[in-house]
């Protein structure tokens, strides 16, 4: 299934996925301010939905009246909007940019949804295949070395053929695997099963909650959305130290929090933003120098959310690149293993049919 049938599918069964995301953004900018408007357009937002969507949307609406602020009550009513927006809510909250934040997330979800193959449905497609072969080749050179070769090998013996080198390790391998098949082949369609339902989930929550496997590894994943909020927050007048710190506390553990925590340790030890984020793997230095170029300009907060837009379709384009790397990579292996068979098994058949003539 596709990332355009899945979140159709998920439309369908009334689950979070971008565009549902995506309006229910919009009626919480429109409401900021305004409690009457943001109740009455979380109802008619639940209204024109069933169960399980329109469940949580009455849970936030509950909780929004109970007092909470909009990030505690998302929280609490999990499942409505994906990780990235969350972090981007609460820090907007923090910095005073709410409303500029609620809307930059709906139009951002909404760009997403144009895109008809979403490059994280592409890439966990592509994982997807390469399961689906591997087990159906492991599947098939299984079924070869356990019952067609031994056949093969009693053949060659009942003639007394004299058999390549190649030949000799091909039949070893398989009376090896026909004594200790379960060293093998239990544990690589347990590893196969186990990598299947994990994709199948990573699929799931890469369109209902935006989440990506060990992104908390990887620095460079999260710099759009932090050039994305500094935009908001330079354009609101904000200090981008105050908007640095509430995006660090949103961050899961691991490599990112780090290195941004180090970013602003040193920008508070007087070092410059972007040289700071630079240091530690967030930008590059051609993208240095532009936000250099935009501040000296006064567009700022234009550079920055420029820069954020095309650091997302580099790395959209990175991920397709790897795709496109790792599909033809699989049929050249598949390809090399049923060649070393059939060169293997036809040339002591060559020699015996010649023989035979």
């Amino acid at each position: 299934m596709n990332g355009g049938n899945l979140q159709a599918a998920l439309f369908l069964l009334n689950r979070p996925e971008p565009i549902r995301q995506s309006s229910l953004l919009m009626v919480l900018a429109t409401g900021i301010g305004d409690g009457q408007t943001l109740i009455a357009g979380l109802k008619a937002l639940a209204s024109e939905s069933s169960a399980p969507w329109s469940n949580r949307l009455g849970h936030l609406r509950l909780l929004l009246e109970q007092g909470q602020t909009l990030s505690e009550a998302l929280t609490s009513a999990s499942g409505l909007l994906p990780e990235p927006s969350l972090i981007a809510i609460r820090v907007g909250e923090d910095t005073g940019t709410l409303k500029q934040v609620l809307a930059e997330e709906a139009q951002r979800l909404m760009r997403d949804t144009g895109d008809n193959t979403p490059v994280q449905a592409t890439l966990s497609n592509t994982l997807g295949w390469i399961l689906a072969v591997g087990l159906v080749a492991s599947s098939i050179v299984t079924f070869i070395m356990v019952f067609i070769i031994p056949k093969f090998k009693k053949i060659f013996q009942d003639f007394g053929m004299e058999l390549p080198d190649i030949t000799v390790s091909l039949i070893g391998f398989s009376d090896w695997l026909s004594s200790y098949w379960f060293l093998i082949i239990l544990p690589v369609f347990t590893i196969l099963t186990i990598l299947a339902f994990s994709l199948a989930r990573w699929q799931q929550l890469s369109l209902t909650e935006g989440r990506t496997a060990f992104s908390q590894y990887f620095p460079r994943y999260w710099s759009p959305l932090i050039l994305r909020l500094m935009s908001i927050t330079v354009a609101s007048g904000h200090s981008l130290n105050d908007s640095l710190h509430s995006i660090l506390r949103e961050l899961r553990p691991g490599t990112a929090a780090t290195k941004l925590s180090a970013v602003r340790m040193n920008i508070n030890a007087g070092k410059d933003c972007w040289e700071a984020l630079q240091q530690e793997g967030f930008l590059r230095p051609r993208e240095v120098s532009f936000l250099n170029s935009a501040g000296r300009s006064g567009h700022l907060d234009w550079g920055l959310i420029h820069l954020a837009r095309t650091l997302h379709r580099k790395r959209d384009g990175w991920i397709r690149v790897l795709v496109n790397f790792l599909q033809p990579s699989v049929v050249l292996f598949a390809g090399l293993i049923v060649g070393y068979i059939c060169i293997s098994l036809f040339m002591p058949l060559i020699e015996l049919m010649n023989d035979l003539s």
